[in-house]
């Protein structure tokens, strides 16, 4: 079987648990902080598990062979965690998806830079066809919302706070950035690394929550947004890059766009508009163009098969 196409499969399984993410923390309607906490009880409840069932005794001797690396990616997962809970509790959820647009670049450049490793052509094809597809996504959203009558009279655009900003940007920069030193790593999964962020989450939230109090009927949603979409999509997603590169792993992650407009029609009643459900299906097609020509490249110089020799399991 073409490695890519195992890539590509933990890629879209964990798009697919953690689409809901954005309509599920408006539904829950948590403070940011106390959720925070909770999405890293569930990222580190179901990650610590998976490597002490993996790793057993070799833990120690993970977090000796990822050193300071590991601890980086930590340190960016973390961080852009937060950036997409507070975005998406502060912005238009649609909005903050279509952010997330700007991850295949940030990892096509993050791999050149820190890899040596180019995308293929078909990968910028699809970056290509991804930014597309956002971009009628925002004008839509500018004709819908009289960006444009503005911009004309001069008014200027209505633009989100600058912390809402600064999270905007660090959301899809760092999903880049992780992806690209995730294939750094000579270990078959990065789960106590995940595992390690969310303990980082439970250590520091509590100092800025207000309240860790969950709210009274979202008991399904909330169990559902911890335990599944915040535990178990990077635990897929994160096997991603050992197959792929980061900037195909951070395409795939754009069907989160399509898909989570649904989620949030489903969940919230805010229902997607045509300019939406255009533009998320032209990033769909971005990401049928990278696996279908995944399947037809010989040659697999971007494949990179787990290390078992580096973190044996046995």
């Amino acid at each position: 079987m073409n490695p890519r196409l195992i890539g590509y499969a933990f890629a879209i399984l964990g798009v697919l648990i953690i689409s809901p993410d954005s309509a599920l923390i408006r539904k829950v309607a948590m403070d940011p902080w106390g959720l925070l906490f909770w999405r890293g009880l569930g990222i580190f409840g179901v990650a610590a598990v998976l490597s002490v069932i993996w790793y057993r005794g070799g833990l120690v001797q993970y977090f000796r062979q990822t050193g300071w690396l590991g601890l980086s990616i930590t340190v960016f997962f973390f961080i852009s965690t937060c950036s997409f809970v507070y975005s998406a509790l502060t912005i238009n959820p649609i909005i903050v998806l279509i952010c997330v647009a700007l991850g295949p670049v940030s990892g096509a450049i993050f791999s050149i830079i820190l890899l040596r490793e180019p995308p293929r052509m078909a990968v910028w094809i699809a970056i290509g066809l991804s930014f597309f597809g956002m971009g009628f996504v925002v004008w839509g959203e500018m004709a819908a919302h009289g960006g444009f009558a503005r911009l004309q009279s001069g008014q200027g655009l209505m633009l989100p706070p600058w912390p809402s900003l600064l999270a905007l940007f660090f959301v899809p920069t760092l999903l880049g950035l992780c992806f690209t030193l995730t294939r750094k790593i000579q270990q078959p999964n990065i789960w106590p690394t995940n595992a390690l962020s969310g303990l980082l989450a439970m250590a520091i939230m509590p100092f800025f929550a207000p309240t860790l109090e969950v709210p009274s009927g979202v008991f399904w949603e909330f169990t559902f947004l911890i335990i599944a979409v915040s535990g178990f999509s990077f635990i897929f997603v994160t096997l991603a890059p050992r197959w792929i590169s980061s900037a195909e792993t951070s395409l795939v992650f754009l069907l989160e766009t399509l898909l989570g407009t649904i989620w949030i029609w489903l969940l919230l009643g805010q229902r997607p508009e045509i300019h939406e459900i255009t533009g998320g299906s032209i990033v769909g097609l971005a990401v049928v163009v990278v696996v279908v020509s995944a399947v037809r490249v010989k040659d697999k110089p971007d494949a990179k098969p787990p290390h078992p020799e580096a973190g044996s399991h046995s």
